[in-house]
């Protein structure tokens, strides 16, 4: 079994520190001291693996976009196993996800907290829109290639407008007030949006 050294296991302490920090407090209200007091190291441990707040913000990005790239990879592997449409349960991963960790979503594309520049960050980033395009271009075909780069954002646009239209209640206002409801609209919505590419694609 692989040993964790002393030093990794600070580093994954404040990052569980730091998420939970968030869940319970939000990205605006997460600081380094309360994040190593939480942890139960020295204050000076944030600064020393992720240099400022900004840093340590970035780390749990890109672990949180990882987490939603494994998601999205589990969603297209169960549909393909089971014959379902993938666009469709990638976008219901991406939703499904959202509504599960709607602190950490925020985060994620909360660009000023965080440093966009990080390469890490950047390549989390790539690897999450690389599940979408994989099912765009596979629905497409190898004859629309040039298109599929844009269809992919499209879709990302999509189920992404569709978590926060949940967060902010808009889906629940047209629902009957029901959060529940809200959330099964907004997967219907993702089938909708994958069968009217698929037609699109079929043309």
């Amino acid at each position: 079994m692989e040993q964790i050294s002393p030093a990794g296991s600070a580093r994954d302490a404040l990052l569980r520190a730091a998420n939970e920090e968030l869940i319970e407090k939000g990205h605006a209200a997460v600081s380094l001291r309360a994040v190593a007091r939480r942890a139960g190291v020295s204050h000076a441990a944030p600064a020393h693996f992720f240099g400022d707040r900004a840093g340590m913000l970035t780390a749990v990005a890109t672990e949180g976009f990882a987490a939603l790239s494994r998601a999205l990879e589990d969603a297209a592997r169960h549909a393909t196993d089971s014959g379902r449409p993938v666009l469709e349960a990638l976008g219901r991963g991406y939703v499904d996800f959202g509504l599960e960790h709607p602190a950490l979503m925020e985060l994620m594309f909360r660009r000023s907290e965080l440093n966009p520049d990080d390469a890490g960050l950047i390549e989390a980033q790539r690897s999450a829109l690389g599940c979408i395009r994989a099912a765009v271009a596979d629905l497409a075909g190898a004859d629309a290639d040039p298109d599929a780069e844009e269809w992919s954002l499209v879709s990302w646009a999509v189920v992404h407008g569709l978590v926060s239209l949940v967060h902010e209640g808009v889906l629940a206002r047209v629902s009957e007030n029901d959060p529940d409801a809200a959330a099964d609209l907004a997967r219907r919505l993702v089938a909708v949006y994958g069968e009217g590419l698929a037609s699109i694609a079929r043309r």
